[in-house]
């Protein structure tokens, strides 16, 4: 067996008979097995099947994530809760709530992303600008530490969701790495889908002052597959993350801009980076991504032959 699947193993047994009362109430109702909507999608959670709820990430649902499940579950009228399964709800939701009061504690925090990052190998890890990092990525926590995210700088996420356990922050990371190389186009190939997103982002501007914040956005469009463009219709849509268009800039930068174009970039002001009006988008100025800077338009310019 790989490493990989003695790993899933691990964590799908970590959780096991989590709720030996709500199993039982389980198997003794098989009607329950024949509702549709949300009920449906909840009740294999709860027992440990299915997927976590981060983002790309081929791992059973965390302990935390299928006892957030069950607190919150709701039974259509016509099944009743036995009084053994109430008990056991109360007691998951206690102790749930002393967990989430736990992991939003600063040192908790600090904790879980130590332990992270002290188990992944060959890679550089550290904590720079008030960030952790580790290779070319960040680690970052929200909702009061009880999901993680991994980041390309502060802003744009790769693999998010992840459940606040390290074992799920470790996995996450080296499908996050996976991810952004799959993501990486040639360096010809990007410029001309970014010279794509820089037309259509034209097209609704007024001037050649381009927010930078719209090509990331139509870069998405711009790096459909073929069989999009030959047939645009959402089931052929194949969502990236915004941290594609990071990635990818940065790579076509690094390389001179080898094809007909360049650009500027713009500096965003104080007003147009921070607030509910902000249209900035933060590049990264550094190789770990923990400083970045407010750019507010692109400019693309011909060069001279």
């Amino acid at each position: 067996m790989t490493a990989e699947g003695t790993e899933k193993i691990a964590i799908a047994r970590e959780g096991g008979a989590l709720f030996p009362q709500f199993e039982r109430f389980v198997s003794e109702t098989p009607a329950l097995s024949t509702e549709k909507g949300s009920l449906a999608a909840k009740l294999p959670r709860i027992l440990g099947q299915g997927k976590t709820r981060a983002t790309g990430l081929d791992l059973p649902p965390a302990r935390i994530e299928r006892m957030a499940e069950y607190v919150s579950l709701v039974l259509p009228s016509r099944f009743q809760f036995p009084d053994a399964v109430r008990e056991e709800i109360a007691t998951v939701k206690t102790e749930l709530d002393r967990t989430y009061d736990e992991l939003a504690k600063p040192e908790s925090i600090r904790k879980i992303a130590v332990e992270s990052l002290r188990s992944l190998a060959n890679v550089r890890t550290g904590f720079q600008d008030n960030h952790y990092f580790a290779g070319r990525l960040i680690l970052r926590s929200s909702k009061n530490g009880r999901e993680w995210r991994w980041c390309l700088t502060p802003e744009y996420n790769i693999i998010s969701k992840i459940p606040a356990d390290p074992a799920y922050i470790v996995k996450a990371f080296a499908t996050a790495e996976q991810t952004l190389q799959r993501l990486i186009l040639k360096a010809d190939e990007f410029e001309s889908k970014l010279r794509l997103a820089w037309q259509m982002a034209r097209h609704f501007s007024s001037t050649e002052d381009v927010l930078l914040m719209d090509v990331a956005r139509l870069f998405k469009i711009a790096q459909q597959g073929e069989r999009f463009w030959r047939s645009p219709q959402r089931q052929f849509f194949v969502d990236v993350p915004d941290a594609s268009f990071i990635a990818n800039l940065l790579n076509w930068r690094s390389k001179g801009s080898p094809g007909s174009f360049e650009f500027d970039f713009v500096p965003a002001t104080l007003k147009q980076a921070h607030g509910p009006q902000a249209k900035a988008f933060f590049i990264p100025v550094n190789p770990e991504g923990t400083q970045v800077r407010p750019i507010i338009y692109m400019r693309i310019k011909t060069r001279s032959q």
